[in-house]
């Protein structure tokens, strides 16, 4: 049996969705941080057990041809991105094996396409929700840590969400404020408003009125100010109440031929002209003709029934969303827009009217569907259900499901809205079998 801190020479035969390289020490799985698929490495083993080895890089003999120089000078301290050493023309050749083992594993066949990018690497996320320690401190953390490291330019936010988070931050360091949590930024890419939202353990701190007028003061573009209130000793970002000190409660934006309000609390997807390639494959998958009907389960602030529904002019739309502040933004959002044919209910996908209806629509949390919304949808004889997922895992799973109960899937698409992490979004059509 090897041993904790043996050297090996090795050769790196793959990386997983978590940025580690994998080889074999003496038949046994070994993984190894910032190794890359065609490393030649000398390793050192920082952990054995039974099934699995970790190991670090000691020497890299000879360099695998996908192998960068990483453009981030915090790579691989913070665990924001696992991605930026090698090429991302490899790493959407990984995202899409990803998908295909993970269907794979659950049994499902299923037909994998290649990963749809627009190749736009950096800058891309238009959301972000800093860590702010008890010193100021404001950054990203440490990968499997809660020891923050201090980010100046992160390479995947918006340009503009690191001026303000850097002035806020700046604040939070000069008055030496100890209540604030989180600093959770969001900016609309077509409209350029800018939404702050402070997570705080408390409602009111001396600093709090001088924050909120400096910050809407020196940017104009920031629409909304808003104050979150998490008490709570949890990894939670967001508590329950939310408090808006300046401006409107919500920023608006454009999408897909659409206009769209969108509140703290209301998910909205972070990479904006690849949420827009995304809703674009869904639209045509769900095949609406004229006066049928659809839903949209996990319906958020409305993006896709509504951008689907603007296309579609005649079809009838039912939203369900289980957050308020969501839902209220997906009607306004319907008034919005113009779209007269919409209905929006607050409340879990699990406890949704299944009416009759041509199509269901499920874009669900990370967890994915459960066997009792699946048994639902099945019963409810829905003949078309576009599922888009943000986890290639629990879709396959959810697939298996679907396939037991009657349906065929045709081919999954993986779409990269997260490049340089391990994240990958996919969607897929399944239609009930006749007979």
């Amino acid at each position: 049996m090897v041993k904790k801190n043996s050297i090996h020479t090795v050769k790196i035969t793959d990386i997983n969705n978590l940025g580690y390289g994998v080889c074999r020490v003496e038949g046994i799985v070994t993984f190894v941080a910032g190794a890359v698929t065609d490393d030649e490495l000398e390793i050192k083993l920082i952990k054995v057990t039974k099934n699995y080895n970790v190991a670090r890089i000691e020497r890299i003999i000879t360099a695998s041809e996908y192998r960068i120089e990483s453009e981030c000078s915090l790579f691989p301290k913070c665990g924001g991105c696992v991605y930026r050493h090698i090429s991302y023309s490899y790493e959407k050749e990984l995202k899409r094996s990803y998908v295909e083992a993970a269907f794979h594993k659950a049994g499902v066949k299923a037909e994998i396409a290649e990963v749809t990018s627009d190749n736009k690497i950096s800058g891309y996320r238009n959301k972000v929700q800093y860590p702010v320690g008890k010193n100021g401190e404001t950054g990203y953390y440490r990968t499997k840590t809660h020891d923050i490291i201090e980010c100046e330019n992160c390479l995947l936010e918006h340009p503009v969400l690191h001026e303000v988070k850097m002035y806020i931050s700046g604040f939070i360091k000069e008055k030496k404020i100890s209540c604030i949590r989180h600093i959770y930024l969001r900016c609309a890419v077509a409209t350029g408003e800018i939404m702050v939202c402070i997570v705080s353990e408390k409602k009111d701190f001396p600093e709090l009125d001088a924050l909120c007028n400096e910050v809407c003061e020196k940017f104009e573009s920031v629409k909304c100010f808003a104050l979150n209130i998490n008490d709570k000793d949890t990894n939670v970002i967001l508590g329950e109440k939310t408090f808006i000190l300046r401006g409107r409660p919500y920023i608006e934006d454009e999408l897909s031929g659409c206009r769209f309000r969108i509140s703290p609390m209301s998910f909205y997807q972070v990479n904006h002209s690849m949420a827009e390639l995304l809703y674009s494959k869904a639209a045509r998958l769900c095949q609406l003709k004229e006066g049928e009907s659809f839903i949209d389960l996990y319906c958020g602030c409305g993006t896709i029934g509504l951008s689907i529904a603007k296309q579609a002019k005649t079809a009838e739309l039912m939203g369900v969303e289980i957050i308020p502040d969501a839902i209220e933004n997906a009607k306004a959002n319907a008034v919005l827009n113009g779209i007269e044919n919409a209905s929006f209910i607050c409340g879990d996908a699990g406890d949704a009217p299944l009416k009759k209806c041509n199509c269901v629509i499920v874009d669900p949390p990370r967890k994915g569907l459960t066997e009792k919304l699946i048994s639902q949808l099945a019963e409810a004889n829905i003949q078309r259900i576009v599922y888009v997922s943000c986890n290639p895992d629990t879709l396959a799973r959810d697939c298996a499901s679907f396939v037991q109960k009657g349906y065929e899937l045709s081919v999954v698409y993986p779409f990269d809205l997260f490049p340089r992490t391990g994240h990958v979004e996919n969607v897929v059509f399944l239609n009930r079998k006749k007979g």
